[in-house]
């Protein structure tokens, strides 16, 4: 929100940039853009990279019906549900193409997953050994995930848990 404050400046660094381009002068170039704001935003918060970026202001009415409508469409992306079978069978193909890490020799199995929970989109998955379930491994699964099921702009929480139930 605010963007119709930081329109103003946008505009004053514009016309600053342009007068020392035709002064010679050499200056790194400013964001002037919303494209450019909204790459500037995804870089810095990379770990929300799911998530729609929208600049709005409240005061103007300025994009507050897209807003409106990537909430309405989230919203209803909250609440699919996937059934167990299609889920196992997208996670492994997923996990075909990367597999698991493996640390001293042990590498992580999956035996099946199920959605737990919606809002937000909750998923246990069965393995040998949860310790192995990385990071990193995780958010690809994510990604996935997301991608397959159309959860854009949703978080997914991923739970692994022992088959044996420790």
């Amino acid at each position: 929100n605010k963007w119709d404050l930081a329109e103003t400046k946008v505009k004053e660094t514009r016309r600053d940039h342009r007068k020392r381009q035709r002064r010679g002068e050499k200056t790194s170039r400013p964001l002037l853009t919303l494209a450019e704001f909204g790459q500037w935003v995804q870089r810095e918060l990379f770990f929300l990279d799911y998530a729609p970026v929208i600049f709005t202001s409240a005061t103007e009415g300025f994009h507050l019906d897209r807003l409106l409508e990537s909430i309405r469409y989230i919203a209803d992306q909250l609440h699919q549900t996937i059934p167990t079978a299609l889920l196992n069978r997208t996670l492994q193909d997923t996990i075909t193409r990367r597999q698991p890490p493996s640390k001293s020799g042990r590498r992580l199995k999956f035996f099946y997953a199920t959605q737990v929970a919606q809002a937000p989109p909750t998923f246990l998955l069965f393995v040998n050994t949860p310790e192995l379930f990385t990071d990193q491994y995780q958010k690809y699964l994510g990604d996935q995930i997301r991608k397959a099921f159309g959860y854009e702009g949703c978080s997914l929480v991923l739970k692994a848990r022992s088959r044996r139930g420790s």
